[in-house]
């Protein structure tokens, strides 16, 4: 019978940290929101198909354009193109993000995950780039294709000299639209074990508060309160972007936003800390 030594032996092999750890939650959510073809089909489809639309009128103008002198890509064309994805983006949120949390706390599944070597900040940072892969798909990377296409079938190089700062302006209000929408959802969801409750108020928060910040101004004729609505203020730091006219100072909507993410930021990170349970 053979003998084998018990005794300790020290590891020899090098300690490799997981930095990327979080991008197994990532990965997973996706598995389970992509899975459904009717997510697919209703709600990325569509504005696939509008990318496709604004890359064929990109192509139409750069081809029969100059022969009526027609130009129209410029920083306005691009902003248009956001402004009609924000509904997309929303629809993303409410049937995509609702229940990122909710669920995992209506099945007790936090224990789990933080049995693992997970910390917060790995479980969070995977539930936001779960969200913010799906909502990028549809705003930033369709913004950068679309500016490649004009830059190359555009006749000569004027439009690269002359509007290369788009460029940057596409990827900032990507993330300007994004990480607040993004960072709401998960706060709302954090909130309930029920997502159909997140997906409400998310929603009432998108469609209520333009319409209270219309109601009054109209009726307490108080131009401040325009500051209310969530897409004003999205929309007013976009139009700065864009270098697009503005008749209201887009600085206190970008605090709003700013402060809206510190908010719901520290909203999750405290929820998430408090149901943590396990002691």
């Amino acid at each position: 019978m053979p003998i084998h030594d018990q005794s300790y032996k020290h590891w020899e092999k090098k300690f490799k940290p997981h930095t990327f750890r979080w991008w197994v939650i990532t990965k997973e959510g996706l598995r389970i929101i992509l899975r459904r073809k009717l997510f697919l089909l209703f709600i990325l489809g569509p504005p696939a198909i509008l990318m496709f639309v604004y890359g064929a009128m990109i192509y139409g103008i750069n081809i029969y354009g100059k022969l009526f002198d027609f130009d129209i890509v410029n920083s306005n064309f691009f902003f248009v193109f956001f402004t009609n994805q924000n509904f997309f983006i929303s629809l993303i949120c409410v049937f995509g993000g609702s229940g990122l949390i909710a669920d995992d706390m209506k099945n007790n599944a936090l224990q789990m995950y933080f049995s693992k070597p997970l910390t917060r900040w790995d479980y969070l940072l995977g539930k936001f780039a779960t969200i913010m892969v799906m909502m990028l798909f549809i705003t930033l990377v369709p913004g950068i294709l679309l500016f490649v296409e004009n830059a190359l079938i555009s006749e000569g190089s004027t439009f690269i000299k002359e509007q290369y700062w788009l460029l940057g302006s596409i990827i900032l209000y990507s993330l300007v639209i994004t990480v607040p929408t993004g960072l709401l959802i998960l706060a709302l969801s954090s909130i309930s074990k029920n997502s159909r409750y997140a997906a409400i108020s998310f929603i009432a928060i998108l469609i209520g508060t333009p319409i209270f910040s219309e109601t009054t101004r109209n009726i307490f004729d108080i131009g401040a309160a325009r500051y209310i609505s969530y897409w004003t203020n999205l929309f007013a730091v976009g139009r700065k972007l864009f270098r697009l006219s503005l008749n209201y100072q887009w600085e206190w909507s970008a605090i709003i936003i700013i402060s809206l993410v510190i908010f719901c930021f520290c909203l999750v990170y405290r929820r998430i800390n408090g149901i943590d349970i396990v002691k």
